[in-house]
């Protein structure tokens, strides 16, 4: 009777998981799904912008809220360029609400290496960085919360001031559980660095604490030391000082990112930043002149303006002011951009690594998101690991 009882159950539970495989096997795979930087001053996602990015899975936004540098005139770090979170907080030409409640911002700061080279407290910039970013994230969701069409008509009973889980502020608020410093340290400023790092942790009890590991910190880890934090982005970008005329890409060499990733692993969890960005860089007599932001092959491929000198060089064919800077007849301009089927190979490599838990790009443009095949590449990320 107990075998008869045991073989039935076994049949039934043989039935059940059967059933659900092919459930699964017909039910469409959710998109792999990657996460962006967002590094606008004054933030403009519009509804097709969300549409994009739930077309691609995305979670997670990196928005930079400002950047710190070291002032001499008052011998302290002082926050720089910060973003535009004000009241009138709308795209300016459709005068529609951001379309941000859905995902979870991470606000990014970046600190300029030389400001750890001085002498301060770090717990003391801990504090007032943390300080900044809750007065941004609020100034953040007031935005959000004047202008939303979901709430256009309430009542007039409602008290917006209280913590009501329905309201988009307070949807929102609960979406930042992440900050993110973004500093390329060295050997001389990381203990200083890490210090800081650690007054982060402590001043966010709760907060995730990110930060930015460049390629040479990944390869070197022994060396440059693993930053306290509780997980990092790979940068995958910006292998090359711009100003090196003799650089093949300074944006993104493939077999020298390839060079960077061969070591293996890290014991931090990470997620690797590709880029979706362009320039060229200009020389005047082998000198350095400036970046041409946003410049690509496009703009220069048949243009009479430049002639074709070797793979990704053009040399001016007259006088003229260029992105702000004048160049002479014969000056030369470097595309730096990345190829599509460079990415694709370094995603191959990226799913390798057992620390890379995902990937995201630097930064939003819904014309290079595109242009890349962003969810291809998403996929084959996904399928490789």
């Amino acid at each position: 009777m107990k075998k008869a009882s045991v073989l039935l159950t076994v049949s039934i539970l043989t039935l059940v998981f059967t059933a659900i495989m092919c459930r699964n096997n017909h039910e469409p795979q959710a998109h792999p799904g990657c996460n962006f930087y967002y590094w606008k001053t004054r933030p403009e996602f519009t509804k097709e912008d969300k549409a994009l990015a739930d077309s691609l899975g995305m979670k997670r936004l990196y928005m930079r809220y400002f950047d710190v540098d070291w002032s001499p005139t008052l011998e302290m770090p002082v926050p720089i360029g910060p973003a535009d979170f004000g009241e009138d907080f709308r795209n300016y030409d459709t005068n529609e609400p951001l379309r941000l409640v859905d995902y979870q911002v991470v606000p990014t700061i970046f600190i300029l290496n030389r400001v750890f080279e001085k002498d301060f407290n770090p717990d003391s910039l801990a504090a007032k960085i943390s300080k900044k970013i809750l007065e941004k994230n609020q100034m953040l969701s007031f935005g959000l919360r004047t202008w939303s069409r979901d709430y256009a008509n309430a009542e007039t009973s409602v008290d917006w001031e209280q913590p009501d889980s329905l309201q988009p502020e307070y949807q929102f608020r609960q979406r930042i559980t992440e900050i993110q410093l973004d500093c390329d340290w060295t050997n001389s400023t990381r203990d200083r660095y890490f210090q800081f790092l650690k007054a982060m942790k402590k001043a966010n009890p709760g907060m995730t604490i990110s930060c930015t590991v460049r390629l040479h910190q990944f390869r070197d880890g022994e060396k440059a030391g693993i930053p306290p934090v509780d997980r990092g982005t790979l940068m995958c970008y910006n292998v090359a000082p711009p100003k090196d005329q003799n650089v093949k890409d300074a944006i993104f060499d493939q077999d020298l990112v390839l060079g960077y990733l061969k070591n293996g692993d890290y014991p931090l969890p990470l997620e690797a930043a590709l880029p979706l960005f362009s320039w060229g860089a200009l020389f005047h007599e082998n000198q350095f002149k400036g970046l041409a932001s946003g410049l690509s092959e496009s703009d220069v491929k048949g243009n009479p303006l430049f002639s074709p000198v070797s793979e990704g060089k053009y040399r001016f064919m007259q006088d003229t002011v260029f992105a702000e800077v004048y160049m002479r007849e014969g000056d030369m301009v470097r595309l730096d951009e990345p190829s599509p089927a460079e990415i694709g190979k370094i995603v191959e490599r990226l799913a390798q690594i057992k620390a890379v838990k995902n990937i995201s790009f630097f930064d939003w443009n819904p014309s290079k998101i595109r242009e890349y095949h962003v969810d291809e590449i998403c996929k084959k990320f996904e399928a490789a690991r």
